[in-house]
């Protein structure tokens, strides 16, 4: 079982997901069935393999959510929406 970052906005479950299409395989996060809809199925490029998916995840809001657990909540936010800070 592959560790995933909560949702940053909700604080909710989130798994590993994909789509078989004839262009690849495509690998994504998505919410756990009945967490909150602010944030939609991240998909990654076909032929982006699953483990990279989820570090990409777990770097970007792992950081956002060990910010709010800090009472960082505006960097928290920033980084979960942007990603970046300005």
């Amino acid at each position: 079982m592959t560790y995933l970052a909560p949702c940053p906005f909700c604080g909710g479950p989130v798994r590993l997901v994909y789509d078989g299409t004839a262009d690849g395989t495509c690998y994504g996060v998505s919410h756990r069935p009945g967490a909150c809809s602010i944030l939609p199925t991240v998909w990654g490029a076909p032929g982006i393999k699953a483990d990279t998916i989820v570090r990409c995840w777990n770097q970007r809001y792992g950081v956002a959510n060990m910010l709010r657990q800090k009472g960082e909540d505006g960097l928290a936010d920033e980084m979960a929406y942007l990603g970046r800070f300005e």
